[in-house]
């Protein structure tokens, strides 16, 4: 059935270039439609074109172009389930002077995640636009090649917030532990998405991240070190309880608070002493509050 309409459709095109070009056009129009008479047939005629593969690659991969957000989407959808036979054409496309062209472009290939494409994006990943840079990282992160990492680590310190952001995930995905001691002085970063995001990367290093951490939780900085101890609750376990409890004593009720709620977080009874120690000279509420979380969770331990 959605070959035939696909057919019927085929016939009102002008200018079809070649018969592959035709019939994914007329796929494609099924695949992207909205209208109420398709919606049955627009999953079968999207898998149609993902079965043609190879040869349906060029006709699509022009069409990243398409600004319509529905059909933008069915493109993404179908070259990403095409696979790997899809990246040399998209390569091409990321010489396009249109930023937006090639950001697509750049998402397209990581969510396909073929190594080939890697080249390919280093060589963007310093373009002029932001949302070209930030687009290029976090490919390379989506890939997951080490290749990837030193391009992905300059970008942590992209002067773009949003670039910073993509290169903290693709920072955690990567997995290099030489981005650990980057990720942890992006606690501080002034743009809240790039240090939640590097909070992230560093609950998923684990152990491998609880130094760095805790080293850095005596700068004055109370972005970094607020942080740090939050994400230390996250990771968690004995050795970050014992971390957080040189916080205990700090000079800030909200590091304090901070701190206490790490340790309730962290699963371990190791620093609940000390905890218990601080509640009978602990004055403010919202530590108090913690404190007694942390009491009461550990009281039968």
């Amino acid at each position: 059935m959605v070959l035939l309409l696909a057919l019927e459709v085929s016939a009102v095109d002008a200018s079809p270039p070649n018969e592959a070009a035709r019939k994914v056009d007329s796929l494609f129009i099924i695949a992207s439609s909205g209208e109420i008479k398709y919606r049955d047939m627009v999953q079968p005629a999207q898998d149609s074109l993902v079965a043609m593969g190879e040869a349906a690659v060029p006709r699509m991969v022009e069409k990243i172009d398409i600004k319509i957000a529905r059909e933008a989407r069915t493109v993404r959808e179908v070259l990403i389930k095409i696979g790997a036979v899809a990246v040399p054409s998209l390569l091409t496309r990321l010489s396009d002077e249109d930023t937006e062209v090639v950001s697509k472009t750049c998402y397209i290939l990581g969510k396909i995640g073929d190594s080939s494409a890697i080249d390919g994006l280093v060589d963007v990943s310093g373009h002029s636009d932001w949302h070209i840079r930030s687009s290029a990282v976090a490919a390379l992160g989506d890939i997951g090649n080490e290749r990837g990492y030193e391009v992905v680590s300059r970008a942590l310190a992209d002067t773009v917030g949003l670039v910073r952001k993509s290169a903290a995930v693709a920072g955690g995905k990567l997995m290099n532990e030489a981005a650990v001691p980057h990720l942890v002085g992006m606690l501080a970063d002034d743009f809240y998405g790039a240090r939640m995001c590097a909070s992230e990367a560093l609950v998923k290093f684990g152990k491998k991240s609880l130094s760095a951490i805790g080293d850095s939780l005596v700068f004055e900085n109370a972005l970094q070190g607020n942080l740090g101890c939050t994400t230390l609750g996250l990771i968690g376990g004995d050795s970050a309880a014992v971390i957080l409890t040189a916080q205990l004593t700090s000079p800030s009720p909200m590091r304090r608070a901070l701190a206490v709620e790490g340790i309730l977080n962290c699963n371990s009874s190791l620093a609940c002493g000390a905890v218990e120690l601080l509640s009978s000279s602990e004055k403010d509420p919202l530590v108090l509050f913690y404190i007694e979380k942390v009491l009461e969770k550990y009281a039968s331990k």
